[in-house]
């Protein structure tokens, strides 16, 4: 049998070690062993080598995995105890790593714990299962090939989140597979119960670690079209009267020992507004009811004994929320907990006005039953941001408590009718359209007991709550990712209404869109061949461009006048869509037939740096545009506010077919992608990536290198940037199909033009010899717009040539610049 798996796994004490290396040696399929180490563990094991890590579960150790996984399958065992495995149990994880295609497969298994053995079954793995803390067991085997690709597209370098990360991006290229058959056996050392384990996520001393996990799932979310911005929908808090303000919800069954506390402490609170307690007895036998009846002389409790018998915590919410005399905010309290004190009732409803939110959480204090703090302590929930919040809510297993809501949202939400997750489900389902407030001051103490319904679980109740919450994940993903996609179709036609209204009704817009239309009749071809290289480019007179043309773009000129781009400076009858902190407007003073120019909100300086990812994403959701950025420095007549501009592919753009020229060198060819460089007519790079995230990684390793010798100002250059085809399925018709399905394999593709100066000398030049081109991305593409019609004849190809070589960067120095770049990646 061929061996096929290279093995990784930490290296612990040498005993267990070594007994671990004895069971991967059994079988026939292992190749060579890694062992995990710190740099300065000094150990030798036969049939072993060993790698220098920090942490086993960082990125470092993640890229040291795959640059030795030189085989199909790479196995990482992630615990430090003795593995015995099952017979044949590798081989069978690669039989089905072989039939099912997998990224990578885990299975059932036994955990060892004090001399006994017992089953460990996991669930299946889906779309929303991303906890971090998913349970795979310890034995993980890849498809070599996938998991190198992971890592190739992993920028962060994370030193607790590498494995989580690594898993989420494998997720995206392949399926993860679980094997419901009981393959090895793992000594488990973590000896606490379940609900003593439920807390991890939220323990301060973990903090670091939570901070990279939202990182990592947060950008996983953006990968797959999952992840919201933070805009969302306000909250009229007098759409509805009520004649409470406020109601304390408490469901309860059988909680004789905590219910007088729980209702007094809820009847204690003094607000400046009329509140009541509803207590929803869901069939008590154990006395609780009758403890109930004593408190019923306060007129403010209200004890319900639904009608029904199928009700869990969920289906009780219900009742409560529905009830006539239920309050304009319901205010969550278990039946086995208290609040702080007299005060949490009026913080909780303060926070809904002061957040204008449809939910409020707020902070509590892990207590015994006689109400003295216990670890891990104050669980604050602070993970929780305003802006991304309700991302973060994918990754972890609960939201905090006390939970209150803006009733009328919640009765046209309802509560699932269940009593595990409940909680859980309205937080995902609120937070996807409304903003989710926080308390952080304690307000509400959280009391563990032997009697609390989840202190010691089953592992098949810890296995269906998990699959229950992984599910409300998977459908809340699922609805995002539809809503982006129905979003980004409305929004293309959004952009084509806007053009269709702006050149029909603002007059600017209307003339000069039919003026361009005019003199683009009589554009003159400047396209021929000039010694090896071709030149292709055009020239048409554009007289309304004048003051592009001609514009001072230095720092006093451009502080003397207002910004144009500015929304309080743009004149009142130029609209526009908005599109995250970008606001896209018509171009009224056009190159192109269809000219787009998408302005930050804010007044931010023309950068490329901190926007390039911005400018991929445009190319993502305007699939039948080219994407162009001019620099601060080369063309931008608005070096002071950030933007973009956009084109139809309609438009063509000469600058896409440098690569007909004899001077196209290839500099990386592989499977994610595909780099060449042209030094003639213009020197540029092109770039064609398989993902967003190899564009940027790409693009940002090519701007460092450019920085280094830009003196810290922004690297010269004009961007070209597109998804997909170059042409529109109308200009290619029959061919289009063809055509895209060869720009399937680097869809993002980009034309970085590297200048050495802004304007030719030709501009400055007096009488004759002037010609006013001011090179930027359209000319750069060979598209010359020409201000004054005595340039019309004066502008040859070989002066376009000519032009080209004077503002570009030498041949010299762009080979310099692409050696560099080639020994980089």
């Amino acid at each position: 049998m061929k061996a096929t798996i290279n093995c990784f796994l930490p290296f612990s004490r040498l005993e267990e070690t070594i007994q671990t290396v004895k069971e991967l040696r059994a079988s026939a399929l292992v190749d060579t062993i890694y062992l995990l180490a710190s740099p300065i563990t000094n150990v030798c094991i036969p049939g072993c080598e060993l790698i220098s890590v920090e942490k086993m579960q960082s990125t470092q150790a993640m890229r040291a995995i795959a640059e030795h996984s030189d085989k199909a399958y790479t196995l990482v065992y992630t615990k430090r105890t003795a593995l015995r495995l099952g017979m044949f149990a590798l081989e069978r994880m690669v039989q089905v790593m072989e039939m099912t295609q997998a990224g990578m497969v885990y299975a059932d298994h036994y955990q060892q714990m004090n001399g006994v053995q017992k089953p460990a079954p996991v669930i299946d793995y889906q779309p929303g299962s991303l906890r971090d803390d998913f349970d795979f067991g310890s034995v993980l085997l890849f498809n070599a090939n996938t998991f190198k690709e992971a890592i190739k597209d992993t920028e962060e370098e994370y030193q607790y989140a590498g494995l989580y990360d690594l898993r989420l991006k494998t997720s995206q290229k392949s399926r993860l597979v679980y094997i419901n058959e009981y393959l090895y056996t793992e000594v488990e050392s973590d000896k606490r119960k379940s609900g003593e384990k439920q807390f991890d996520y939220v323990d301060p001393k973990n903090r670091q670690v939570q901070i990279e996990m939202e990182q990592a799932c947060t950008e996983h979310l953006k990968a797959i079209g999952g992840y919201l911005y933070p805009n969302f929908c306000p909250v009229d808090f007098s759409s509805h009267t009520f004649e409470y303000e406020a109601s304390v919800i408490i469901p309860v069954r059988n909680r004789i020992r905590t219910i007088k506390d729980a209702v007094c402490s809820a009847l204690n609170q003094q607000t400046t507004f009329p509140f009541n307690v509803i207590v929803i007895d869901n069939h008590s036998t154990d006395g609780t009811c009758e403890a109930l009846r004593e408190l019923s002389s306060d007129k403010r409790l209200i004890h319900v004994i639904p009608e029904r018998d199928d009700l869990g915590i969920g289906g009780c919410w219900n009742v409560g929320i529905h009830h006539e005399k239920c309050g304009k905010f319901a205010v969550q309290l278990d039946s086995d907990d208290v609040y702080k004190d007299e005060h949490t009732l009026q913080i909780m409803v303060n926070a809904f006005y002061e957040q204008n939110c449809a939910m409020v959480i707020g902070t509590y204090m892990m207590t015994d039953f006689n109400m003295n703090e216990i670890a891990p302590g104050i669980i604050d929930h602070k993970e929780w941001t305003p802006d991304n919040g309700r991302n973060n809510a994918l990754r972890i297993n609960g939201l905090g408590a006390p939970r209150a809501f803006y009733t009328p949202i919640l009765r046209e939400i309802n509560v699932p009718n269940t009593s595990y997750g409940e909680d859980y489900a309205l937080g995902l389902r609120i937070s996807h359209d409304y903003q989710i407030g926080r308390v952080y001051d304690v307000v509400y103490l959280c009391r563990r007991w032997e009697g609390n319904s989840d202190a010691a679980l089953p592992v098949e109740k810890v296995n269906r709550n998990n699959l229950y919450k992984d599910r409300l994940r998977t459908w809340e993903l699922e609805q995002r990712i539809l809503q982006q996609k129905t979003t980004l179709e409305n929004f293309q036609q959004e952009i084509e209404q806007l053009f269709q209204k702006q050149t029909l009704s603002w007059e600017l817009a209307k003339e000069n869109y039919r003026t361009l239309e005019q003199y683009k009749k009589q554009k003159r071809d400047l396209s021929k061949w000039i010694g090896k290289t071709l030149i292709e480019a055009g020239a048409f007179l554009n007289p309304k461009r004048i003051l592009s043309a001609t514009a001072q773009t230095d720092t006093a000129s451009v502080h003397s006048r207002p910004c144009f781009l500015c929304q309080k400076n743009r004149p009142q009858e130029q609209e526009f869509l908005s599109y995250k902190n970008y606001q896209i407007l018509v171009n009224p003073y056009p190159v192109f037939k269809h000219h787009f120019t998408i302005a930050d909100k804010e007044h931010r300086p023309q950068s490329i740096a901190g926007y390039f990812d911005d400018m991929i994403e445009f190319t993502d959701i305007m699939r039948e545009y080219f994407l162009m950025y001019n620099g601060p420095e080369c063309g931008a007549s608005a070096p002071d506010h950030a933007h973009f501009q956009a084109c139809t592919k309609e438009e063509y753009m000469a600058g896409i077919s440098y690569d007909l020229s004899n001077d196209c060198t290839d500099l990386i060819d592989d499977d994610q992608l595909q780099i060449n460089y042209v030094c003639a007519p213009a020197s540029l790079i092109n770039v064609q990536a398989d993902s967003k995230e190899t564009m940027s990684k790409t693009f940002h390793l090519i701007y460092d290198i450019l920085s280094a010798d830009s003196n810290g100002k922004e690297p010269m250059m004009n961007i070209l940037a597109w998804y997909g085809s170059e042409c529109t399925k109308d200009f290619l018709g029959d061919n289009y199909e063809d055509e895209l399905e060869t720009a399937t394999r680097y869809p993002y593709k980009c034309c970085i033009f590297l200048r050495s100066k802004h304007r030719p000398d030709c501009y400055f030049a007096k009488g004759n010899e002037q010609i006013l081109i001011s090179p930027a991305i359209a000319e750069m593409n060979g598209i010359f717009p020409i201000v004054r019609e005595e340039d019309m004849e004066k502008l040859t190809s070989e002066k376009v040539y000519d032009i080209y070589q004077e503002i570009s960067i030498s041949k010299e120095k762009l080979q310099e610049i692409t050696e560099r770049i080639k020994a980089a990646l």
